[in-house]
């Protein structure tokens, strides 16, 4: 199919491009590494007066680790540029497994990691790990800057809190506890690289093999990509043993609200759910282990 004609502009800083989105916002769009927006402007599913590409405002490239641990990726920043990051995988080593997984080489060469969020589909392969770890959005407007949390960025599908002339210029990660270990698992269909059917991630806390803290997250299996308190709260105080880890599973797949289609039914994926919840933080605890 034809796409419709667009505007493309270019602006070299984070104000032009503010200022740029606020001349026509509803007919306007952040443009970034174009892996959906392409893909949704040839099948006429959207269209726009006008892309606004971030591409050439450099600062927004950079992957930094602050002297505290805390993380900060640029919003431009590609996929496979975080995956290859080797602070992130030692750092942060769920986060790189989310990475990894997300569609194939080429794809993840041109695919940002703010991208991924600010699409809000429920299936966003960075949302459930950078969910976990608490992370939050930093956003710029002609009337200032703010930081969203990741938990409260989320509306519906492809739905967020941004507005029309917001940019989003980093996503911010806090320092991990000492004790921390995090992991991210997916499972698509019979095609590897195809979307996740469930994805779960999870953070925990250890101290003397005890649960500290843990948050559990979740994709492909809501609205939105979700955290599952109830689920975290009840691994806190006991060693992750087979009865623990099984009672977590089963509370993360009572938050869960997955749909029929095409790729899997809802049973199926409240079942993989226990099943990944399980993993998640089987593995986040051998991490902290060593």
């Amino acid at each position: 199919m034809t796409m419709r004609e667009f505007d493309f502009v270019e602006p070299t800083s984070v104000g032009e491009a503010c200022a740029v989105l606020a001349e026509d916002p509803e007919g306007s769009v952040v443009f970034a590494g174009g892996t959906d927006i392409l893909v949704d402007l040839k099948g006429g599913t959207r269209s726009f007066r006008r892309l606004v590409s971030l591409a050439r405002i450099e600062e927004l490239r950079a992957v930094e680790i602050a002297s505290d641990g805390a993380l900060r990726i640029g919003a431009m920043t590609t996929v496979n540029e975080l995956a290859r990051d080797q602070e992130v995988m030692k750092r942060f080593p769920g986060i790189n497994d989310a990475a990894m997984s997300l569609a194939a080489e080429q794809v993840r060469n041109q695919a940002t990691v703010a991208g991924n969020l600010c699409m809000a589909v429920p299936s966003a392969d960075m949302a459930p790990i950078l969910l976990a770890h608490g992370a939050a959005m930093r956003v710029v407007s002609p009337a200032g800057e703010r930081s969203v949390a990741l938990r409260e960025f989320f509306v519906g599908p492809r739905e967020t809190v941004l507005e029309p002339a917001e940019v989003v210029v980093a996503i911010e990660v806090p320092a991990p506890a000492p004790g921390t270990g995090d992991a991210s698992l997916r499972q698509g269909g019979r095609v590897s690289l195809s979307l996740p059917i469930a994805a779960a991630a999870a953070v925990v806390v250890l101290e003397a093999a005890i649960c500290r803290q843990a948050t559990v997250a979740l994709g492909a299996v809501a609205p939105t990509p979700i955290v599952v308190p109830a689920a975290g709260e009840a691994a806190v105080g006991k060693e992750l043993s087979e009865d623990v880890l099984r009672e977590v599973g089963e509370l993360a797949a009572e938050a869960a609200r997955p749909i029929d289609d095409l790729r899997a039914s809802k049973e199926y994926r409240l079942e993989l759910v226990k099943v990944l919840t399980r993993r998640v933080l089987t593995v986040a605890a051998e991490r902290v282990k060593g």
